[in-house]
């Protein structure tokens, strides 16, 4: 296909604007596979790199006359007819741009779930949470005042998801040729940025507070498909542990006190009772560590009970999503496996108690997830399977099980992307699903 632009006015620039690590490389490595496309980066951020920090400004110019810069002249002598330019904003960074800028380079705002960027950043070194929540409120702010018209955003899970539909859908609304050629850079996206698990429930919650309900919102269509779903359930269930709190960390710091307490008694060094315990619970072998000295092993119990305790945790929007959920009138029920009245302390311990209406356990009803639980909790609560929607964090134990029964069902996954349009729907916060639940919206100032 010839590209090349008949004059100089011929040729266009488009604008993507985005965090750094929101898959902006990935994007623009797809439109440099475009016979039609030059790209380039951050010609307006860094234009006035040389100056001094406290009188940098952005540099417009690219915008008043194409020709002042060389990729103008690469772009020519290349053939090219559009010049895709990349901007990552970061932190007190912005854009202003008047109308007739947004026109003419009809910007797209590249969006990837904030939790997820933050994650990115942790794994590199950039630990301030604050410069990630200021360089989304920057982006938000700029997509609601511009006009609808001239201005589009993408994505970055939904791009990864469906790459031919996104880039055709951007490619028409820049009027750059599509190709099938430029999807080969996406080909291995999926495995190109993997979860490193770098957040505490702290910094997860912040963020989310700040701009997570605005990230929700940009799934438009899916949100409200998925709140009317929702608002016509009577009953919401939950998976206790690893879904409502962090039972696998407070499993681990339980675990390792008693561990700690008989590498001081007996002098086995801690490591090799964390590798002989590790052993045990592969082979699941009954009574490892039993001597018989049955005041010892009183004692250990009291030790792993109390340090359990005090490291019980909720994930994160737990809470305001249990309040939401009531305050809309539903009922709730936790459906979980283990004693009945061990998981009556955790709730209580958690401060969730108040909010749960029924507990059912694999202990008190003789059957697990796996063998019939959830149809039984339907029985014992009178209802249908359209009356409840329930949300796990388990595929095989929770989801399976709870959709074969025909319950609709939300996947709590946090090392995963968030997906709306999934089936079954999956988030990686609970707070993601109170917003999802509430109209409710917090204004840019």
């Amino acid at each position: 296909m010839d590209c090349s632009p008949s004059s100089p006015q011929d040729l266009q620039v488009r604008l993507f604007v985005a965090c750094p690590h929101s898959g902006s490389t990935l994007l623009m490595s797809v439109f440099a596979e475009s016979s039609c496309c030059a790209v380039t980066s951050r010609v307006i951020l860094n234009g006035n790199a040389g100056s001094s920090a406290d009188n940098f400004t952005p540099d417009y110019s690219i915008l008043e006359d194409l020709t002042t810069h060389y990729v103008f002249f690469q772009a020519m002598n290349s053939g090219k007819r559009f010049i895709i330019c990349e901007e990552e904003l970061k932190g007190e960074c912005k854009i202003f741009l008047a109308p007739s800028a947004y026109a003419m380079t009809q910007p797209v705002f590249l969006i990837r779930d904030p939790v997820r960027v933050f994650d990115s950043w942790k794994n590199v070194g950039w630990t301030d949470s604050q410069s990630l929540i200021n360089c989304f409120t920057n982006m938000f702010r700029m997509l609601h005042q511009a006009p609808s018209d001239i201005i589009s955003s993408l994505l970055y899970e939904q791009l990864i998801w469906q790459p031919h539909t996104e880039i055709e859908r951007i490619c028409r609304w820049w009027g750059v040729p599509f190709s099938a050629n430029m999807l080969q850079a996406s080909s291995s996206v999926r495995n190109d940025v993997p979860y490193h698990n770098l957040l505490s429930n702290v910094e997860k919650d912040n963020i989310e507070q700040h701009v997570g309900r605005q990230y929700i919102d940009c799934w438009h269509e899916s949100v409200l498909r998925l709140r009317a779903m929702l608002a016509e359930k009577t009953w919401f269930g939950f998976d206790l542990d690893d879904t409502l709190h962090e039972f696998r960390h407070s499993l681990g710091v339980a675990t390792k006190k008693v561990l700690q307490e008989i590498s001081t008694r007996y002098g086995t060094p801690l490591t090799a009772l964390q590798e002989e315990y590790s052993s045990v619970l592969k082979e699941k072998t009954a009574n490892a560590f039993s001597d018989g000295k049955t005041t010892f092993l009183a004692g250990l119990l009291e030790v792993y009970e109390s340090t359990l305790k005090a490291s019980l945790e909720l994930k994160c929007g737990a809470l305001a999503l249990l309040s939401t959920i009531k305050k809309m009138g539903k009922k709730i029920v936790v459906i979980t496996e283990g004693p009945q009245d061990a998981q009556e302390r955790t709730v209580k311990d958690l401060g969730i108690d108040g909010y749960i209406d029924f507990l059912a356990t694999t202990n008190h009803f003789r059957v697990t997830k796996l063998d019939g639980l959830f149809a039984q909790v339907l029985v014992y609560l009178g209802i249908s399977p359209s009356d409840i929607a329930y949300v796990g964090d388990n595929e095989q134990r929770d989801m399976q099980p709870a959709m074969a029964e025909g319950i609709l069902c939300i996947h709590l996954s946090e090392a995963e992307d968030i997906s709306l349009d999934a089936f079954p729907p999956r988030i990686n916060t609970l707070r993601k699903l109170q917003y999802i639940l509430s109209s409710e919206r917090n204004h840019l100032e």
